[in-house]
């Protein structure tokens, strides 16, 4: 039996709401490099961005690709109004007595530009991974939810990954640097992703049995604006 999937959900607001708050979180805080001894080297918005592809997987798995999408296209204007206030306020003149407007520049015009680059490959990756995600679910009926994920997770991150890293630090340092960088990058995030899976898993099968909810979305469709498939109720 299939149904409208405009049923209320208990959770969906919430983990939709985490999700923006992590993405924009990792946007401002991204660009402070993060030094683990005299060899690792990370962006510190590397620590939260993983967690993005995590919870996409989760909605898309949960509540179908539609509202997976939702989700995602909300957290993409909510980033791009997040960048636009930046460069806004840092080009508004300060009071006399303001001490710190380089500091201020210097910390939010670099997040700003991050966030501009960020909005374009965040959506690509996203929707990327949400869609790997719902297609395979019909193709495996539903079994495995974390060989899906990961495929859905490291795919998605590939594709964000090698489009991110030399649009945000080309120019600022050599092609073989980044090259260097765009591989550790994307290592990092493989391995968190596995390292998440196992705790992820046991997340969304508690959520599954609280929601009463299993989507399977045999006409999930690539990044556009409509309405969600169809959910099927009733979990075994």
């Amino acid at each position: 039996m299939h149904v409208n999937s405009r049923v209320p959900f208990r959770y969906y607001t919430q983990i939709g709401m985490i999700f923006a708050g992590v993405l924009l979180t990792a946007n401002v805080i991204g660009e402070k490099p993060i030094a683990f001894g005299e060899v690792v080297v990370l962006p510190a918005g590397l620590l939260l961005f993983p967690i993005t592809y995590l919870l996409g997987d989760l909605l898309t798995e949960i509540y179908g690709f539609g509202q997976s999408r939702r989700v995602i296209w909300f957290a993409m204007l909510c980033n791009l109004f997040m960048a636009l206030m930046c460069k806004i306020a840092i080009s508004l003149p300060y009071a006399p007595f303001w001490t710190r407007q380089e500091a201020y520049e210097t910390v939010l015009g670099t997040s700003s530009r991050l966030m501009f680059f960020s909005v374009f490959t965040y959506f690509i990756g996203e929707f990327t991974n949400a869609y790997i995600v719902a297609k395979l679910k019909v193709k495996m009926k539903g079994r495995l939810f974390w060989v899906r994920a990961l495929c859905g997770s490291w795919i998605g991150e590939a594709v964000e990954t090698s489009l991110f890293i030399p649009l945000a630090f080309w120019g600022r340092m050599p092609v073989s640097e980044i090259i260097r960088f765009t591989l550790f990058y994307y290592g990092f995030k493989v391995a968190y992703a596995a390292c998440a899976m196992p705790f992820l898993n046991l997340l969304v099968k508690w959520l599954k049995r609280l929601e009463n909810v299993d989507p399977f979305e045999t006409h999930a469709s690539p990044p556009r604006v409509s309405s969600p498939g169809l959910l099927n109720p009733g979990i075994k």
